[in-house]
């Protein structure tokens, strides 16, 4: 990607982030990255090219890791659970916050770029989704997938503004405690009720 193009990502992705897809112009991106008129249609086609490229700026490089940090082996919910927060921590130490808000922000309003983050989670995180049904037998693939969701919009919504969730638990509490705390709830998101537990 060329110079251009990253600073119309970036400005893309903060502006997003901060004020919702359908509320930010094209125009006002242009001037937030400096670049003249013609610039996105040029390089994105459009609001919609330019949007996908802003979420797959980073999608690649959460499945890599993801996929890198499953065990071989003996996999658990909780190896499960770390796998699928890590990578979104690596995102955001990366300077990724506004990514991350961006995201949380198209599962929570549904708004424009939802299909394309929904096609690309599912088969970005395929070596993932097979493990987890792997430790999930007999849960249907529906619940396995609304566990996901879930899971996904808890981690983007907590690592979206840390910050935030200290403020809510009156906590001083480090990021890596925050992202401990995560992880164990998203173990028990994944794993489902007791009663439907194998690990």
């Amino acid at each position: 990607m060329g110079e251009t193009e990253q600073r119309l990502v970036a400005a893309a992705e903060r502006l997003f982030a901060e004020h919702g897809v359908g509320a930010v112009s094209l125009r006002t991106v242009m001037q937030a990255a400096g670049t003249n008129v013609a610039a996105i249609h040029y390089h994105f086609g459009s609001k919609e090219g330019l949007l996908d490229a802003v979420l797959r700026s980073r999608l690649d490089q959460v499945a890599a890791e993801r996929q890198a940090a499953l065990p071989a082996v003996d996999v658990t919910v909780a190896d499960l659970a770390h796998a699928f927060v890590r990578p979104v921590v690596a995102v955001l130490e990366a300077g990724g916050e506004h990514w991350i808000r961006l995201v949380g922000r198209l599962l929570a309003t549904g708004d424009d770029g939802l299909a394309t983050l929904s096609e690309s989670f599912l088969r970005r995180n395929a070596a993932f989704v097979a493990l987890l049904e792997r430790l999930s037998p007999g849960v249907p693939r529906r619940t396995l997938n609304f566990r996901l969701t879930q899971a996904m919009h808890l981690t983007l919504t907590v690592l979206g503004d840390i910050d935030r969730t200290r403020r809510l638990q009156a906590s001083d509490a480090t990021t890596e405690e925050v992202v401990a705390d995560l992880a164990d709830v998203v173990t028990s998101v994944l794993a489902g009720p007791p009663t439907a537990r194998s690990t």
